[in-house]
């Protein structure tokens, strides 16, 4: 007699479990997500600002209160970019963004990165990869 009730108990909780289980299955199909149309900007239409500098004085970065390091570069005649780090952060920057609301990138190559901040220009030796 036990036996019986023992398996009428597990056949119980088998069908209450597997009830709760089709209720989720159900309600996760009904709630589905809504699939939004994204458009994508092409960067080949995006203006670049030319900036006169030739009245300006380059400084080299270590002279300046400029504590980030290079981390890595991409250099090519369009969308050039630089990552630097100072801490535990770390800046995706292309030529033109401002970084931390103070210095601008002004130019990338593979010898040397361009910012801009206060009035000056200021030089970074680029030793990544070399």
């Amino acid at each position: 007699m036990k036996t019986i009730k023992i398996k009428q108990i597990i056949t119980t909780l088998f069908g209450l479990l597997s009830i709760l289980l089709i209720s989720f299955m159900i309600l996760s199909i009904l709630q589905k997500p809504k699939i939004q149309n994204i458009d994508f900007i092409n960067l080949d239409n995006v203006g670049k600002k030319v900036l006169n500098n030739s009245n300006q004085q380059v400084t080299s970065i270590e002279n300046a209160d400029f504590s980030y390091t290079i981390v890595g570069y991409r250099y090519g005649k369009n969308n050039s970019s630089v990552i630097v780090k100072k801490g535990s952060k770390e800046f995706v920057l292309y030529e033109g963004d401002i970084l931390e609301s103070t210095f601008e990138l002004i130019s990338i190559s593979p010898n040397e990165i361009i910012f801009k901040g206060s009035g000056e220009l200021y030089k970074l030796e680029n030793k990544v990869g070399k």
